[in-house]
């Protein structure tokens, strides 16, 4: 055991209200949701850093909420992915019901919550990046003059340069808004461990309309747990100018264009991270030639 250790002052906040006061407090807490992210860390227990703050966030029932309508899902931040799996997995799309059950076992999905899985620090899940490719909305909870403010924001305005998702000061997810997608092609791959193998690990979304040998509103998110996400519309805009099926001259000159943006975004890949990245970009490539190839005609 470390010498010297206190033990982290542990706030359990019912409302909205309460959070607002602890965090005007304690501006520095660290916000525990399912806690699977946090424990996992190397040196999570016993912690090294004195008079720490923790608001468990639990108790606050509005964060456990859920509703739904024609047009979207609504989630609050506390919601767990278990509970997402079974309350949406008729109405939800394909690509995120993909990306939670890649994401592991019960023992993980009945403790990971939807908040914890975007604003998890230090390491990029592969969640934000799927919710990027739906167009998902995020209330956020912030504190300003001494009050508690909310908006609502899209996800990628979260995204800052790094490709991070970085949450304003004193700020929390509250509730999580993911459309109904009608797209008829979605795509989540991930290869290696995001938890245990993180410098060799990657994951891509991506979902599109494929109408016959064109690709309507593509749209594809590319996540690095040590590095962050990338996601560029310049790149959505590429996959909208090909035609399907391609060759391999024409994926040649796709997958170049594609390890250009990630070569100015990010520095240090592993070598196995970009092998992997071919693999699953060459994967999602044949799949998309094999049903334009399939897809029936349609009549004019």
């Amino acid at each position: 055991m470390y010498e010297g250790l206190s033990s982290p002052n542990i706030h359990t906040p019912r409302n909205m209200q309460e959070y607002s006061t602890i965090i005007l407090h304690y501006p520095e807490s660290t916000l525990w949701a399912g806690g699977t992210f946090i424990m996992s860390r190397p040196d999570a227990y016993p912690s090294r850093k004195p008079n720490q703050e923790i608001i468990y966030l639990g108790e606050i029932d509005e964060l456990h909420r859920f509703q739904r309508n024609d047009r979207f899902a609504e989630f609050g931040s506390m919601v767990t992915l278990d509970e997402i799996i079974s309350t949406g997995k008729t109405v939800l799309p394909k690509v995120l019901m993909d990306n939670i059950e890649n994401i592991g076992s019960r023992l993980i999905t009945r403790r990971a919550t939807i908040g914890g899985a975007i604003a998890a620090n230090e390491l990029t899940t592969s969640f934000p990046g799927t919710l990027i490719v739906l167009d998902t909305n995020v209330e956020i909870k912030y504190i300003k003059k001494r009050r508690l403010h909310s908006r609502w924001i899209q996800l990628t305005r979260l995204l800052d340069r790094s490709g991070h998702i970085v949450i304003p000061s004193q700020g929390m997810i509250s509730r999580v808004r993911i459309a109904f997608s009608d797209k008829n092609y979605q795509n989540f791959s991930s290869v290696g461990s995001f938890l245990t193998d993180p410098e060799d690990s990657v994951s891509i979304a991506f979902a599109a309309t494929l109408n016959q040998d064109v690709l309507l509103n593509p749209t594809i998110a590319l996540t690095y747990p040590k590095m962050g996400i990338l996601y560029s519309r310049d790149i959505d805009n590429v996959f909208s100018s090909l035609r399907f099926p391609l060759d391999d001259e024409e994926y040649k000159s796709l997958e170049m264009i594609i390890f250009t943006f990630i070569d100015s975004s990010f520095q240090g890949l592993s070598n196995l991270q970009r092998v992997r990245t071919r693999g699953i970009l060459r994967e999602i490539i044949d799949d998309l030639n094999e049903k334009a190839l399939t897809m029936p005609l349609q009549e004019e």
